[in-house]
């Protein structure tokens, strides 16, 4: 990364870059932001999401990442509109040529959904809550099925899956139970329609700057079975990026996955099988992900009901305000360290936060201790539905 007579735009708290630093260690502070797995952690309201809008602008903005919010909370829909603080105008004039290139997924709108026919034998096991060890005999009738379906070239869409001639020529009692899983699945808002305009697929395959899934939708499920799929589609991108860069030298950008409420889908363990194929892929990321080109930024509240894998594997960390010390035992029995060096985040302020690991590369050398810093506000539109209580909070004068 070449950064000698260049100015590096890049501003997202007060004290990091450090004030000082040349312009090499401010560059490489950056390159290690992006290029790395970064987990934020703060309680409500503390500012988390403020510091992960600042950080995403700044990254579309100033690098060529390509970023990908999986969004249960609708916290970042509004990311591809105009900022409502027109003050900045050197950032409005760039982000008017990047908010084209963001794409919202949602299903009020016309992208949106899973195509059923392009899904493997193992992605659909995982989201009928099947295994062969538990459920052998539908298990069966799944893999004889897509097979039956995948010679005859019918792999389309789900409901064609359930309207299969194979209903036809199969035999066995737990047939019908097998057929009542694809009915109840089918039932779920989370298959791509036919008028849709694209499918996740389609999104993430198109090249755009920024996608946001939009997972605020009140299904369990829905937002389960979408994530798990989001993930695998980035991942088989990356395969064949990397193949093409190993066979061609074909240089390809850096994908950063931005996952909020982290804890809902990579917690410790689980039971069910599709909450198991999300978690397997999150912690896949953060254990493989860096040879793709694949970067995480977790966010949660609550890190010890995130998975140890994927906690562990955060080179870059963000903590914010916190109303409780187990959280920052968990942090630190993870990273090791000094025990008691987050304890300044249960005085917070908003968007006041400790830096720590690979970020602070900007001072040589690396402190022992995190740095403290306040991230300057987002300048997008916030999206989300959390409740302000200015008004009915308050006490009414006489």
């Amino acid at each position: 990364m070449k950064t000698k007579n260049t100015t590096i735009r890049f501003r997202v708290a007060e004290g990091w870059p450090r004030p000082g630093a040349n312009t090499d260690l401010r560059g490489q502070a950056v390159q290690t932001l992006v290029a790395n797995h970064t987990l934020i952690v703060g309680q409500s309201r503390s500012g988390k999401t403020t510091a992960a809008r600042r950080l995403i602008e700044e990254i579309l903005t100033w690098t060529g990442t390509e970023v990908v919010i999986l969004d249960p909370n609708a916290d970042f829909k509004l990311l591809n509109q105009l900022p409502s603080d027109r003050s900045d105008k050197e950032f409005l004039k760039r982000w008017r040529g990047i908010r084209s290139n963001i794409e919202v997924a949602a299903p009020d709108r016309g992208t949106w959904g899973i195509s059923w026919g392009k899904l493997s034998l193992e992605e659909m096991a995982a989201f009928l809550r099947l295994t062969p060890q538990e459920n052998f005999a539908e298990y069966r009738h799944l893999d004889r099925h897509y097979k039956y379906d995948k010679d005859r070239g019918a792999l389309g869409t789900l409901q064609t899956f359930v309207e299969s001639p194979y209903f036809k020529v199969a035999v066995g009692e737990e047939l019908e139970r097998y057929r009542l899983l694809l009915n109840e699945l089918a039932k779920l808002p989370v298959w791509a329609a036919p008028e849709a305009k694209k499918d996740v697929d389609l999104l993430l395959n198109a090249g755009h700057r920024g996608v946001v899934v939009d997972l605020s939708i009140d299904n369990e499920e829905v937002r389960t079975i979408t994530v798990a799929r989001t993930l695998e589609v980035l991942w088989r991108r990356g395969e064949e990026r990397r193949k093409a860069f190993l066979k061609n030298g074909t240089p390809w950008v850096g994908t950063l996955v931005v996952i909020d409420e982290a804890h809902l889908f990579a917690p410790p363990s689980t039971d069910d099988p599709q909450k198991g194929a999300v978690c397997k892929r999150i912690e896949r990321f953060a254990d493989q992900g860096k040879k793709l080109n694949l970067y995480l930024m977790v966010i949660t509240q609550q890190p010890s009901k995130l998975h140890k894998g994927v906690l562990s594997e955060c080179n870059n960390r963000i903590i914010l305000r916190m109303n409780e010390r187990l959280s920052l035992k968990v942090l630190e029995e993870t990273y090791g360290g000094m025990e008691g060096r987050y304890d300044g985040a249960l005085t917070f302020n908003f968007r006041e936060a400790l830096l720590e690991g690979a970020l602070l590369c900007d001072e040589v050398p690396p402190p022992a201790m995190p740095r403290g810093a306040k991230f300057f506000p987002a300048r997008t539109k916030e999206g989300g539905g959390t409740p302000k209580s200015d008004d009915w909070a308050r006490p009414k004068p006489i």
